[in-house]
């Protein structure tokens, strides 16, 4: 008898140490009874916001893919509470964004301005990416990684408690998610010697270890403006828009088509086959692109012009950032 008493007592206190723990360290009262801590974890998170001169990186997963995902580069200027977006979608607009840190409920909170980019993927939706807030709870902080989670998991009548992101520093080699627009449609200097030229990509995949080489030809238009009334990102398909410039659209063509003239979008130095709603052929086409090189989109990584003879390097990555598919354009076959 002495025994069971004795293991009862023992079973009682270790259910009440771990109660004790759990209610100590997971749920809201631990901040609520401790505001000092909140505070600090706001203080924290936007001094080591502000410590990535180049920004942090939030890889979303779309529909258009299992393996590939989106890379959203993220810079804080916390003097002035502003944000600038680069993403593969296409070219920030002149539009200002700017974000807050607060302590939220339970924890403390990143939130962007409505009409941001950020709030314009969450309302096109899961073809463009996971994120389905412009508000964020942080649950994590530290030199190299802040964990934030979006507040909601879908629209506002959804529960709380969406997708987390494991922000990274951007890693120096993407020089892409700089300023300066290379792959540029709208450039003479560019489009020389590639456009209307039959030439050909290497395609690497890394996680399959495959590659291919396939006929690849790229077509600007006269007027590259024709079709921005009807860009995805819009007024006419999203309300809450404000964060991209009208986007330009090219044409890919050749062997990797079966010569179909698939329409695609110039993003931030990208090849960006999001899909194009306007017209159910043209998305078709868009999306069976990106279905046949396992990518929905290509960064331009380097441009090398000798002569005539114009080489481009591309990437994407997978879900920690890691280069996933390589590509190699070259002009002349």
């Amino acid at each position: 008898m002495k025994k069971i008493i004795y293991w009862l007592m023992l079973l009682v206190g270790v259910s009440t140490f771990f109660v004790s723990c759990e209610k100590d360290n997971i749920t809201n009262s631990y901040f609520d009874e401790n505001t000092d801590r909140m505070d600090k974890v706001a203080q924290e998170a936007r001094r080591v916001l502000a410590s990535s001169e180049k920004g942090w990186v939030m890889m979303a997963k779309t529909g258009l893919g299992a393996d590939v995902y989106t890379p959203i580069v993220l810079r804080f200027d916390t003097a002035a509470n502003r944000v600038y977006v680069k993403t593969i979608y296409g070219v920030t607009a002149d539009t200002e964004s700017y974000f807050n840190i607060t302590k939220g409920t339970g924890a403390p909170q990143l939130i962007f301005s409505t009409g941001s980019i950020m709030s314009t993927l969450y309302r096109v939706g899961v073809q463009a990416s996971d994120i389905t807030d412009h508000m964020y709870n942080i649950i994590g902080v530290s030199a190299d990684t802040v964990s934030i989670q979006c507040y909601r998991s879908g629209k506002v009548y959804d529960k709380e408690g969406g997708v987390i992101y494991k922000m990274f520093k951007r890693p120096d080699s993407w020089t892409w998610a700089d300023d300066p627009i290379v792959f540029d449609w709208t450039s003479t200097q560019f489009t020389q010697n590639v456009n209307s030229v039959v030439g050909e990509m290497k395609l690497e995949n890394l996680k399959t270890n495959t590659s291919e080489t396939v006929q690849w030809r790229f077509w600007s238009w006269a007027d590259p403006t024709v079709y921005r009334i009807r860009d995805p990102f819009s007024i006419g398909y999203n309300i809450g828009t404000g964060g991209f410039k009208p986007s330009n659209y090219f044409i890919v063509t050749g062997g990797v088509t079966n010569n179909v003239n698939t329409t695609v979008t110039m993003g931030h130095n990208t090849i960006s086959m999001f899909p194009i709603p306007y017209n159910t052929g043209t998305n078709q086409a868009v999306i069976a692109l990106g279905q046949r090189i396992k990518t929905h989109y290509l960064i331009l990584k380097n441009q090398t012009r000798t002569g005539n003879n114009v080489k481009m390097e591309f990437e994407a990555y997978d879900k920690n950032g890691k280069v996933i598919v390589k590509a190699f354009y070259n002009n002349l076959l």
